[in-house]
């Protein structure tokens, strides 16, 4: 891969040194045609801001660069901190106290930590190494920029693209010597030249209907060739399918968005043995593993589908209260850091779910076999054990690796039907291999007894979560249904799936278990920890959310998480429930993670806002995410850390001092994590879960798409010749400028942005004196730090609502049907209108569309979809 990093150090060393020139990750805003792009680093204050693509020419998303900065004359003045910062923590929530325990014991650091990261992060190493400031004095000001040099690319030498629209006219025949212009799937990235010598004459004739691996043409110093310093150059060397498959798509979808659809490496299967062997009596003393298969009755409540079961349940009726077990595969047993099993997690990050496959993390022997908890089988575990009263208050807790049986499986309906009193369904379970009749009986009363008591003291916590100011949003999803759920390649059906009581009884448990994770972490390795906060809504999100919400005649009273609470309690039985959900969570951050001694964040709250906890991680799902790999380890090291605190080094006489733990003594020495480099970690968690949703999101659209060809189908073979008008109601949720505004289709419970200069609508234009409610030029210009960006997974801060004033845009519609006239609509948030649903690629792959009737049309038939084709 390209590298100049020599080069780059000879020619730029003293402007590096005088803060002249400084070193990042550059990051296209939204769409590389938008002119936008940022340069970010941890070694500079703020992002550095390139405006117009004559300021990154020659560059690519995710490029090292060296950036020279402008004359301070051209800097912009940093707006109003209000929403950097700004924790929102008025009205009922306090600050949390970052040097203290919640129950006010101060926070001690033990560990002697190492402040190094191995030269993993390219721009700050570089630029330390290069001298750069240490402190760079910008005030007030946001830098503006242009990048000098390429450092480093990480863009790989191949792409998925097809021809871009307009590059070939009707029947124009290619020519050698000419370069066409074909769109890459990754909106971040432009468009890629290919000279007609380059694209197989056998291609031509459906030229358009293909999409295509282009191999980007290198340089002999292995830089890439740009045209016009515009298009990178590139090859065409394979088909990948047609642009109505599935599999095509679905390749498209996972290729734009950075999501690996290879297998493993071979390295990385040479870390899976080849056998699971139970350990032995001796090797569990030896590693202080706990047997819990007789002591706990083990269940496990999952999606039906499920492969990968990571977590289960145990309950147990004591006097005075209950025993209860969280039950977590114990994933770090086999993988063990650093090796290529390690470094391929991390990088994936993340299982990616899709309708119709999952990509897993880690090797389908591990996901779907030795770790997975099934029933029957004995698996190793980590185990959270809590004991409570009967008022669900917390009375003790023990941590510590475990062995363990799953008796009995269950899906989230199974686990509803015994929790409504049907016994019957306890026929009908999984309860692994027991054939015995006597065993039999006992294991599904057993079950049924565990399901009920464990909701029981569910609700409870459940409660006590809410009255502290937990925010608990209840959103709709579509799921579809397949003829061959083992083939699912085109839907027959679909339905509207909401969360039953069985979710939330699982859900407690985890996040009580993440919960006190956190704090024994924060505890024994504070510095290390890895947390999942969530920012409190900055006050222009608030505003604007206070503004529509009280169309609906509710009032948000204030920024507490409690304020947040009530008005999901209010919209629970509004007839827009699943509209005000929607919008609910444009209201809130993005949570991410941190490591809680990243001395970036400052004096920074690590508070989680929805779950109202002042510390907070995930330790759950350890096949399915690295960051819950890294928790398990670093809980490894806090308990040993509390051992040596506690136990034979620590006493009265000869107490343990903070600091004086080191590392290299630790028997868990190969589980500790330094802080810097645990920086690096949640930095590409993030990024990851981020394009990780955004797949799950694009799979689920596609295949929308899918039932929406094969309803038009259907249609058109029954229909007698009439036209296939699929009219549906929406909603108007929120408008983001003068250009895009947010439709919800109720039916489908479908979000679909509309793009008011897209040629397939309707409307003439978008009314010149519309305000455009949420955003404006200067907003265009705002850091991804302070504005959503789906599709950029540096941003930390996701879908935040942008609100300056009006929330409202107008549009015109043309030629009244009785007037002939020009009729100015105003698109306002939660509006009801009209609109016939479509399939749109303007990413390339399919999406749902809709095309906005005029007002004069709405009252035409509606189409209601119908749930299912067959």
């Amino acid at each position: 891969m390209f590298d100049q990093v020599d080069q780059f150090k000879s020619q730029y060393g003293k402007k590096v040194r005088e803060g002249t020139v400084v070193i990042g990750r550059l990051h296209v805003y939204s769409r590389y045609v938008s002119g936008l792009a940022f340069v970010r680093s941890k070694a500079l204050p703020r992002d550095v801001i390139l405006k117009g693509n004559k300021n990154f020419e020659r560059t690519l998303n995710n490029d090292i660069v060296a950036v020279e900065l402008l004359p301070e004359t051209e800097w912009e003045e940093e707006k109003c901190k209000e929403d950097a910062g700004d924790q929102g923590y008025d009205d009922c929530d306090t600050e949390v106290d970052l040097n203290n325990l919640p129950d006010g014991r101060p926070i001690k650091r033990w560990v002697r930590d190492s402040r190094e990261d191995g030269g993993r992060n390219l721009e700050v190493h570089l630029a330390k190494a290069m001298g750069a400031p240490a402190e760079y004095r910008w005030g007030n000001k946001r830098p503006s920029g242009r990048v000098v040099k390429v450092i480093q690319r990480k863009q790989a030498l191949t792409v998925v693209a097809r021809l871009a629209d307009g590059a070939l006219g009707p029947r124009e025949p290619i020519q050698d010597n000419r370069y066409y212009r074909f769109k890459v799937y990754n909106e971040l990235f432009p468009h890629i030249a290919v000279y007609g010598r380059d694209i197989p004459s056998c291609l031509y004739e459906a030229i358009d209907k293909q999409m295509y691996i282009l191999q980007l043409s290198t340089q002999p110093n292995g830089d890439f060739v740009w045209k016009d310093d515009r298009f990178p150059l590139a090859k065409v060397t394979r088909v990948v399918g047609s642009v109505e498959s599935v599999e095509s798509n679905t390749y498209a979808i996972c290729t734009a968005h950075d999501i690996p659809m290879c297998d493993f490496s071979e390295e990385a299967y040479a870390c899976v043995p080849d056998t699971f062997v139970i350990p032995d009596a001796e090797e569990m003393k030896r590693t202080h593993r706990r047997d819990l298969r007789s002591e706990e009755f083990v269940c496990s409540i999952d999606p039906s589908t499920a492969r990968d079961l990571d977590d289960a349940l145990s309950i147990t009726a004591l006097p005075g209260g209950y025993r209860v077990g969280v039950h977590i595969a114990d994933v770090s047993h086999f993988v063990q850091p650093g090796s290529a099993l390690d470094e391929e997690a991390r990088t994936r990050a993340t299982s990616v779910y899709l309708v119709d496959r999952v990509i897993p993390m880690l090797p389908r022997r591990l996901s779907e076999d030795y770790c997975s908890l099934h029933p029957g089988s004995d698996k190793l575990a980590f185990s959270a054990i809590f004991q409570f009263d009967h008022h669900a208050n917390l009375k003790g807790e023990w941590f510590g690796k475990s062995l363990i049986r799953n008796r009995c499986r269950l899906s989230y309906d199974d686990a509803q039907r015994i929790i409504d009193g049907d016994d019957a369904v306890l026929d009908t379970l999984d309860y692994g291999d027991a054939r015995d009749a006597q065993e039999l009986v006992s294991l599904k009363a057993r079950t049924a007894t565990s399901v009920r008591t464990l909701f029981e003291l569910a609700t409870k916590l459940r409660s006590a979560s809410i009255k502290r100011g937990r925010v608990t949003i209840s959103s709709a999803k579509i799921s579809f249904h397949f003829e061959d759920a083992m083939n699912a390649t085109h839907p027959i059906g679909f339905d509207i799936k909401r969360q039953i009581e069985a979710n939330w009884l699982v859900e407690e448990f985890m996040l009580l278990a993440n919960a006190r994770v956190a704090e024994k972490i924060i505890e024994y390795s504070p510095d290390q920890g890895l947390l999942r906060t969530h920012p409190s809504p900055p006050q222009r999100t608030f505003v604007a959310l206070k503004r529509i919400l009280s169309r609906a005649g509710i009032d948000l009273t204030g920024r507490s998480s409690h304020a947040y609470q009530q008005v999901t309690d209010k919209i629970c039985d509004h007839p827009l429930r699943d509209e005000l959900s929607a919008l609910m969570k444009y209201g809130l951050t993005l949570a991410k993670y941190v490591a809680n001694g990243d001395t970036g964040l400052g004096t920074t709250s690590r508070r989680h806002f929805a779950l109202a906890l002042e510390w907070y991680t995930h330790f759950t799902s350890p096949i399915r995410r690295y960051a819950d790999i890294i928790v398990h380890r670093q809980l490894l090291c806090a308990l040993e850390i509390e051992s040596i605190v506690k136990g034979s080094r620590g006493s009265r006489a000869h107490p343990v001092e903070p600091g004086s733990v080191e590392v290299s003594d630790l028997q868990t020495r190969p589980f500790f994590t330094p802080t810097v480099e645990m920086m690096n970690i949640v930095e590409e968690c993030n990024a990851k879960k981020l394009l990780a949703r955004n797949v799950s999101d694009a799979s689920s659209a596609l295949f929308l798409c899918q039932y929406y060809k094969s309803l038009r189908a259907l249609w058109g073979s029954t229909s007698g010749g009439k036209p296939f008008i699929p009219r549906v109601e929406v909603t108007v949720l929120r408008t983001i400028s003068n250009k895009l505004f947010t439709l919800y289709v109720k039916e489908l419970a479908v979000e679909v942005e509309i793009n008011t200069q897209s040629k397939s609508q309707r409307f003439l234009q978008v009314d010149p004196d519309s305000e455009g409610g949420q955003t404006n030029g200067e907003d265009e210009a705002k850091s991804p730090q302070q504005q959503a960006q789906p599709n950029d997974p540096a941003n930390a801060e996701g879908r935040t609502a942008k609100s300056q004033g009006n929330d409202n845009l107008s549009v015109i519609w043309a030629n009244h049907p009785e007037t002939g006239e020009n009729v100015v609509e105003v698109i306002e948030p939660l509006a009801g209108l009209t609109a016939i649903l479509t399939i749109k690629r303007v990413r390339g792959y399919e999406e749902p569309d809709l095309i906005v009737d005029p007002p004069w049309e709405r009252h035409e038939e509606r189409m209601a979809i119908p749930t299912s084709i067959v």
